[in-house]
């Protein structure tokens, strides 16, 4: 009579084993997908901020090198009106780098990408 009791407890303690097992599986397979979640999560922040910090150095440099174009053209200018003749003389344009003109310049394109444009052709 005992050995019946021994093998249904002997069965029971594996199906409780591996009852127990799958669950601390599953548990641990949701911790590691949570870290790895939070892993690529901060990989991400991690990257937009290199991209803006990249752009903000683009717009620097471009900046300096609008500040300096604007030097040439004036020196440019001012030797153009010194040496050559009045009639002959065309300005070289002035560049800005505003950030309220470069802001300005993009409500304008955003106004035209939400407008219809229509182009017509004064050829025909």
């Amino acid at each position: 009579m005992e050995w019946p009791l021994v093998v249904a407890t002997f069965v029971l303690g594996i199906v409780l084993g591996y009852v127990i097992r799958t669950i601390f599986a599953k548990n641990h397979e949701s911790n590691d997908k949570d870290e790895a979640l939070e892993q690529t999560r901060l990989e991400l922040s991690q990257h937009k901020q290199e991209v803006t910090d990249h752009f903000e150095d683009h717009y620097q440099q471009l900046a300096e090198l609008t500040e300096q174009l604007n030097k040439v053209n004036k020196k440019w200018n001012e030797a153009a009106n010194t040496l050559a003749p009045k009639n002959s003389v065309k300005p070289l344009a002035t560049l800005t780098s505003d950030k309220a003109e470069h802001s300005k310049q993009q409500d304008q394109a955003n106004e035209l990408d939400s407008q219809d444009v229509i182009i017509v052709n004064p050829n025909n």
